[in-house]
């Protein structure tokens, strides 16, 4: 199974697209993806709206909080969620919450399959719901989630800076930290690649060092070399003229 570790590290927030068309057969694939997500009790409580008219899109990054970037992207998908259907089975806590992170799970798997068609996204969250309700005639019992743009980028983005793994993760409660995780769960073959690694860094490292002053000591070398050969040459020379 290939790894999805490098698509999720490399895809990025796009910020402007080409004015370049997107076939269907990606749009759908991109919307099975979503649709594929996971979701509270299985509800899937969550509707696509798929605009592509130049006029909407237009309209729609206006309402966006004027992000008219977004309406050169080909494609603008409106993931919408149905709140009342999972506060049946899980109260307030479900139509608060539960609504929500089931379609940004769909959206997350969106992103990531328009990723490895070769396209570009960006999620959108800031617009106005009520105005973009009454655009697309959204009914009142459902709400719009997110704006997902997609289509070629125009350019990419360098990578955003990370908090290091180690200042994001706890063990047991809040803000235990271990000081090394594959110790505390006894992966020691992760250990020892680890160290492997290390060596082979400080190997290269070494290495490099070694090459980086050894030439011009090599070259220092070479001059007094040179000078030797010179001065015996000299006195051979001087030798040869004198009389005995």
């Amino acid at each position: 199974m290939e790894d999805l570790l490098p698509i999720i590290k490399s895809r990025r927030n796009i910020q402007e697209f080409l004015p370049k068309p997107v076939d269907w057969d990606k749009v759908s694939r991109i919307i099975d993806a979503g649709r594929h997500a996971p979701s509270s009790g299985n509800l899937q409580d969550w509707k696509f709206i798929v605009v592509m008219d130049q006029d909407k899109k237009h309209e729609i990054a206006e309402i966006s909080m004027e992000q008219y970037e977004i309406a050169v992207a080909p494609v603008l998908i409106v993931v919408c969620s149905e709140p009342e259907k999972v506060e049946r089975y899980y109260g307030l806590r479900g139509r608060n919450l539960f609504s929500i992170q089931n379609c940004a799970a769909a959206v997350q798997n969106m992103l990531l399959e328009a990723y490895s068609l070769g396209l570009g996204t960006r999620w959108v969250g800031a617009f106005d719901e009520d105005r973009l309700k009454a655009t697309l005639g959204i009914p009142e019992e459902a709400r719009a989630q997110a704006i997902v743009a997609i289509g070629y980028p125009k350019y990419v983005p360098e990578k955003p800076p990370r908090y290091p793994l180690e200042l994001m993760t706890y063990f047991g409660k809040w803000r235990a930290r271990v000081r090394d995780p594959d110790k505390y769960f006894g992966n020691y073959s992760a250990i020892v690649a680890r160290n492997l690694k290390g060596i082979k860094t400080n190997v290269e490292e070494a290495g490099k060092f070694v090459a980086e002053k050894s030439v011009p000591a090599a070259k220092s070398l070479a001059e007094k070399a040179k000078e030797v050969v010179k001065n015996l040459r000299k006195k051979d020379e001087e030798d040869e003229g004198e009389e005995w």
